[in-house]
């Protein structure tokens, strides 16, 4: 057999792949539809104004050709006026760029600004998003302990104690997925400075800016004066906006950062189209509130039902401030957190996520996501 990369044997099959496979075949063994609470898809249908924008911006001549190399004059505009707007954060044409998801970012960022033999700390638990990329280009993957006893924030002391003349990047998330867990500005400027005085790079995810309960707003990183400097933010219309099959996503921060994920994105893709573009560009400046709101209050709701369902059968987890998930802890009865999911799987017909996918620290816990459609979910229990 002709052989395949090596490189192959350095990471894991993204777990959502494999949960997807054995879920499958649960579905054709006992022939019933399975409730899927494991992906964080949002089930909650995207504003009638956005698609009938889309629509149009399809429509429009032109709209089938490449978008170039980078943002359209729409795009950056949009990007821009929403940070100032948002966060009042200035942010020039060459700090921010497009990206075909939020992942697209984080999986390539590494090309850029790491080799093989770097050391790039994530946390645990923590998106596995952040690991395989960095595992795929021979880096080592320093975790830093997120755990039940510390609220699962952030670690200052360990994460000081484990950077090396290696480490070349940390990544950091809030809202966290898959803790829930939230992060104030105050808490993230000492990491900020940390970072500046090691001279090594902030990668901070804030996927889930604007999925937030209880009246908590999430702060940028780019808030911090100085936070330029050394760090960049990645930001999705997946989960704010429930574009999340339109890959939408965008990168700011650090100029020198984005014009390196630039160059490499330019090997890879042809950038995101014209039509996506521009409604982003709409979305960010006219911003539909009443759906907004009706969004949140629906995944408020699906998450109340949740805490209640899985209480009963015996998890204990908090009531998250922000993102889509809720991160529970298993009866004691159950050795680890795969052998929780298998039966569940095969004796409520629910899917949800082992926490050991997330890390370590996972494995006494299960990711249970409360976008999912429950419509049926007293038929599973």
């Amino acid at each position: 057999m002709i052989p395949i990369s090596k490189r192959l044997q350095k990471f894991p099959e993204y777990i959502f792949s494999k949960l997807a496979k054995e879920a499958k075949k649960v579905e054709l063994e006992k022939n019933r539809k399975i409730l899927d609470l494991s992906l964080g898809s949002p089930s909650f249908p995207p504003s009638k104004k956005y698609m009938d924008k889309l629509k149009e911006f399809i429509d429009t001549s032109g709209s089938h050709l490449y978008a170039g190399y980078g943002a359209t004059a729409e795009f950056s505009q949009g990007i821009i006026t929403w940070y100032k707007t948002r966060f009042n954060v200035d942010i020039k044409n060459d700090e921010l760029f497009p990206l075909l998801g939020a992942k697209d970012g984080i999986s390539h960022i590494v090309m850029a600004l790491t080799d093989e033999g770097n050391e790039v700390l994530v946390p645990s638990p923590g998106w596995p998003g952040f690991t395989g990329p960095a595992l795929m280009m021979g880096c080592a993957v320093v975790p830093y302990n997120l755990t039940e006893e510390n609220d699962f924030k952030l670690p200052l002391d360990e994460i000081r104690r484990k950077i090396t003349a290696r480490t070349r990047m940390i990544w950091i998330n809030f809202p966290s997925n898959p803790t829930g867990q939230v992060a104030t500005l105050e808490e993230l400027k000492p990491l900020v400075e940390l970072c500046k005085e090691k001279n090594i790079w902030l990668l901070y995810d804030n996927a889930y800016a604007e999925v937030a309960y209880d009246g908590y707003l999430s702060p940028s990183i780019l808030q911090i004066e100085g936070a330029k400097d050394i760090a960049i933010e990645v930001g999705s219309f997946s989960k704010m906006y429930s574009f999340a099959g339109f890959r939408m996503g965008w990168i700011v921060g650090n100029a020198h950062v984005i014009a390196a994920l630039a160059k490499v994105k330019s090997q890879i893709d042809s950038g995101l189209s014209n039509p996506l573009q521009a409604l982003s560009a709409y979305a960010f400046t006219n911003p539909d509130t009443i759906w907004h709101k009706k969004m949140i209050s629906k995944y408020e709701q699906n998450k109340n039902k949740l805490i209640k369902v899985f209480t009963e059968l015996g998890l204990t987890m908090r009531n998250p401030k922000g993102g889509l998930y809720l991160w529970a802890k298993i009866p004691d009865r159950y050795s680890d957190s795969y052998m929780y999911c298998r039966e569940l799987l095969k004796t409520k017909h629910i899917l949800v996520t082992p926490g050991i996918a997330f890390g370590a620290n996972g494995d006494r816990h299960v990711r249970i996501c409360f976008s999912s459609d429950i419509t049926h979910l007293s038929e599973y229990i």
